[in-house]
C-alpha cells in the first residue's frame, strides 16, 4: 500500500473512530442518566451499532483487515444518504412552516449537514472503490 494512501486511511480512521467513540459515550450516558424515556430509548437503540462500527474501524485499520472496506463503505454511504434525507426534510419543513425562520439557521444547519454528508459519501465511495482493488487473498484475511 502506498504511503499517501496509508496516511489518508489513518486520517479517515482517526476521524471516524473519534466520532463513533464520542457518539458511543453519549449513548451510554443517555442510558445511564436518562431524564426522559426517549433519551433512554435512543441511547439503547444506538449503543450497539455505534460500538460495533467503532470496533470495525479499529479492526480494519489496526489489524489491516481489508475485507472490511466494502461493509464500512456501504455503511458510510447509507449514513450519507440518511444525512441528506435529514437535511432535505428539515429544511423543507422549516421553509413550509407558517412562522418566520432565521435564514442564518438554515445556512448553518445546511452547511453542517452537507459537510457531514459529503464526508461520509466521500469516505464510503473511497472505501467501496478500494475494496474492488484489494486482491481476494487480502480481503479474506490472508497475506498477499
Amino acid at each position: 500500500m502506498r504511503s499517501a494512501t496509508r496516511a489518508l486511511d489513518t486520517l479517515t480512521f482517526a476521524i471516524n473512530f473519534a466520532f463513533s467513540t464520542i457518539f458511543f459515550v453519549a449513548c451510554v450516558v443517555s442510558i445511564a442518566a436518562a431524564d426522559n424515556p426517549f433519551a433512554f430509548i435512543g441511547g439503547f437503540l444506538f449503543v450497539l451499532p455505534v460500538g460495533c462500527y467503532a470496533i470495525a474501524e479499529w479492526v480494519c485499520w489496526y489489524r489491516q483487515r481489508h475485507w472490511l472496506f466494502r461493509p464500512l463503505g456501504i455503511l458510510n454511504l447509507l449514513l450519507a444518504a440518511f444525512f441528506v434525507f435529514g437535511l432535505v426534510t428539515n429544511v423543507g419543513e422549516a421553509l413550509l412552516a407558517d412562522e418566520p425562520i432565521d435564514p442564518w439557521f438554515i445556512v448553518i444547519f445546511g452547511i453542517g449537514f452537507a459537510i457531514v454528508a459529503g464526508y461520509l459519501g466521500w469516505c464510503g465511495w473511497r472505501r467501496f472503490r478500494a475494496a474492488s482493488s484489494v486482491p481476494d487473498a487480502i480481503q479474506n484475511g490472508g497475506e498477499p
